[in-house]
């Protein structure tokens, strides 16, 4: 990359996200950088080298770097957890992922060349709030304990505990998730599979504590515990929810039943759902939570471990977010 424009752009591309739909969507911007003469450099992931070590390398240096991601939620998540350098790395989203959540909750619209052309425009980025999930033990899917150790992980959206989760499980693992994203409705399978697990999940104990205060829940569907409004393809759990406020908001569902759940929940699609018993939505800056049984967790719908036991909070560093 010979430098150009504030040194050029990196494009960060997954070839293999949305069903392809990346590729498509990188052949425009292509087109477009090369019509304007902007310099850049490309970078395909791979399972050998994925997105995390590709922005690891990218954001190593003390040098201002300029990256324009071509992806989803999860690449985005892989991405914020592979940046070394914060206080030099400005990131754009062309999103073009199956739920999409991050750019619904940011504003983001448009098609890919008016996404780029914003990016391209955009010299000085916004400060965007990174959450940090701190696991205190680890748990395999079987329920067998893999460490005590504390475990960081930083997400942008959301990270969830219980429900919401086992929901992100079982569409990790199923065949149905490339299909409707081939078809452009991938987030669909999020609507699929929760309708199906709700007859499956088993409530279960919890204590949250956010700041000072304390609370338990003895029949908790789930916690979302939120940066951003969105999450889950467009459930807006949090809609208080800003990512520029040092704090992270939270939704709790507690004693929720299974015909609840369908009552309730086209209401979280618009935000209203916290009008009904047994919702509750608060925020704060350090949120700890117990759980009584291991239970997954998941992070921009990324799924790691099992814990009974996790931490929250906003680090200290911004992401410098190019084209909002």
């Amino acid at each position: 990359m010979k430098g150009n424009r504030m040194n050029g752009y990196h494009i960060v591309i997954n070839p293999a996200g949305a069903g392809g739909r990346t590729n498509e969507c990188w052949t425009v911007v292509k087109k477009e950088m090369d019509t304007l003469g902007i310099e850049y450099a490309v970078h395909l992931s791979s399972l050998a080298h994925g997105i995390k070590d590709i922005m690891r390398e990218l954001t190593s240096s003390q040098e201002r770097v300029n990256i324009i991601l071509i992806g989803g939620d999860g690449s985005m998540n892989l991405a914020v957890n592979g940046i070394v350098n914060f206080q030099n790395t400005y990131l754009g989203l062309i999103p073009c992922g199956s739920g999409n959540d991050l750019a619904k909750s940011l504003g983001i619209h448009g098609s890919a060349i008016d996404c780029l052309h914003r990016i391209l425009n955009d010299h000085t980025g916004r400060n965007l709030d990174v959450g940090v999930l701190t696991y205190h033990n680890r748990y395999d899917a079987n329920g067998n304990k893999i460490s005590d150790e504390d475990y960081t992980r930083r997400y942008n959206i959301s990270s969830g505990i219980g429900y919401d989760a086992a929901i992100c499980v079982q569409v990790q693992q199923s065949p149905w998730k490339k299909i409707l994203n081939a078809l452009h409705i991938g987030r669909l399978i999020y609507l699929f599979v929760g309708a199906h697990l709700i007859f499956l999940h088993n409530h279960f104990k919890t204590t949250i504590q956010i700041d000072n205060e304390s609370y338990t829940y003895k029949k908790l569907l789930f916690i979302a515990t939120m940066n951003e409004a969105y999450e889950g393809g467009g459930f807006n759990f949090c809609p208080a929810a800003d990512p520029c406020d040092g704090k992270l908001d939270i939704c709790v569902a507690d004693g929720l039943g299974r015909i609840d759940f369908f009552r309730i929940f086209p209401y979280a699609m618009k935000g209203t759902h916290d009008q009904f018993s047994g919702i509750h939505l608060k925020s704060g800056k350090v949120i700890h939570i117990q759980t009584e049984k291991p239970v997954w967790v998941h992070t921009d719908g990324e799924i790691e471990y099992q814990t009974s036991s996790v931490s929250y909070e906003v680090m200290p560093e911004k992401m410098h977010f190019l084209g909002w």
